[in-house]
């Protein structure tokens, strides 16, 4: 009797720590998110970029009225690894480098969540390769 309590207590102190931790990272997704969403509102003529309603732990930005990156949280225990995912049937492929946010509230190379100005100059980057993308097809299309 007393190891099936034993188990129970460990197994509820485990349950406990692996919640709190789920917890902490959905915080920290959510602080991300929020920060991508108030930038991009405030700056949506200045960039042509939008949010769009989607589901639960992906946030959709339309760019252009044609070109969709679906921000996608990847990991629900340790760090949160971002996959940006970029659909236009007339630009192909892009590839955006993943996005990773730890446990300590830094993303990829020490950008602070709690620095705004930083974590939406990191969208930005993201985004310039769409732009960059979208400028080599303008001149692909000149030269046929």
């Amino acid at each position: 009797m007393c190891w099936k309590m034993n188990t129970k207590t460990v197994l509820a102190e485990k349950a406990e720590i692996i919640n709190s931790e789920k917890k902490k990272m959905d915080r920290l997704w959510n602080a991300y998110v929020m920060e991508l969403i108030k930038g991009i509102t405030s700056t949506e003529s200045l960039y042509h970029h939008h949010v769009v309603p989607y589901q639960k732990g992906q946030l959709l930005v339309e760019v252009f009225g044609n070109v969709y990156v679906k921000i996608i949280r990847y990991g629900t225990f340790g760090s949160i690894k971002v996959q940006y995912q970029v659909e236009s049937e007339e630009l192909g492929p892009i590839e955006i480098p993943p996005t990773n946010i730890y446990r300590q509230g830094v993303v990829d190379d020490g950008i602070l969540l709690s620095d705004k100005d930083q974590i939406f100059e990191h969208y930005l980057q993201k985004l310039q390769v769409i732009y960059n993308h979208i400028l080599q097809y303008f001149t692909k299309g000149e030269e046929e």
